[in-house]
């Protein structure tokens, strides 16, 4: 997915630019670390800058990006929400961190990285509907208990397309949510007011009608304080 958004956007930037990426809840790095060799072949220049608030995962990601060659990409230990980086980023990027967050941790973030990403965040996460959630628990099933459980509560605590759009048009009225393949959600928030990016290139689709018939439990509340929690709590 992240690949996919880079390549689109690419074309819209100068030739030879570096493109500077922010990473949100790397964990290991392998996502960065697999977009840096795809972008290498194709004569790409990006660089990652990769947070994660747990410092072993940041050295987990150390090791796997000293492994890697280094270079463009770098791993921080660090709360995003208090991230203050010195210079400024083209895109943000989060993949299976949103649903972390509570609704209104996912406001503050936004606004906060409108300070210094100039131009869209990209947020990667779970689409929240029943045959994810029954999928997840078959393959779950020889795990561990805890593991199980962190697994099926995260399904829980994913996003349906509808409601993720309505929520987000608060930072974005034309934010682009699309449901993809492989359990997950794809939403373009975009910071530079210019030409938006569209998963599909067709920007007349009825977001209405993203909605997987089998979802779990009521719509993406939006109200003031209103936490992730109403999304999942006490469903399926």
């Amino acid at each position: 997915m992240v690949r996919r958004f880079l390549a689109r956007e690419l074309g819209t930037l100068p030739r030879g630019h570096t493109v500077t990426i922010l990473d949100i809840g790397s964990g290991d790095c392998d996502i960065p670390l697999a977009v840096r060799r795809w972008a290498d072949r194709r004569g790409h220049q990006v660089r990652f800058t990769c947070l994660d608030h747990d410092a072993q995962a940041v050295a987990l990601a150390r090791q796997q990006i000293a492994r890697c060659g280094g270079g463009t990409v770098e791993a921080i230990q660090t709360d995003v929400f208090t991230y203050q980086p010195t210079g400024t980023f083209d895109y943000a990027v989060g993949s299976m961190t949103f649903h972390h967050f509570t609704d209104d941790e996912i406001d503050r973030l936004i606004r906060h990285l409108r300070g210094f990403v100039r131009r869209a965040l990209l947020i990667n996460d779970l689409d929240r509907c029943l045959l994810n959630y029954l999928a997840c628990f078959l393959l779950a099933l020889p795990v561990d208990w805890a593991i199980r459980h962190d697994g099926l509560l995260s399904t829980r605590r994913g996003f349906r397309p509808p409601e993720l759009a309505r929520f987000l048009a608060k930072q974005d009225p034309m934010a682009v949510v699309r449901r993809q393949w492989f359990r997950r959600v794809a939403a373009v928030v975009r910071f530079d007011r210019r030409c938006i990016f569209s998963l599909t290139c067709d920007p007349s689709v009825d977001r209405g009608r993203l909605a997987c018939p089998w979802v779990l439990g009521r719509s993406f509340a939006s109200q003031k304080g209103t936490t992730n929690l109403s999304r999942y709590e006490g469903r399926v």
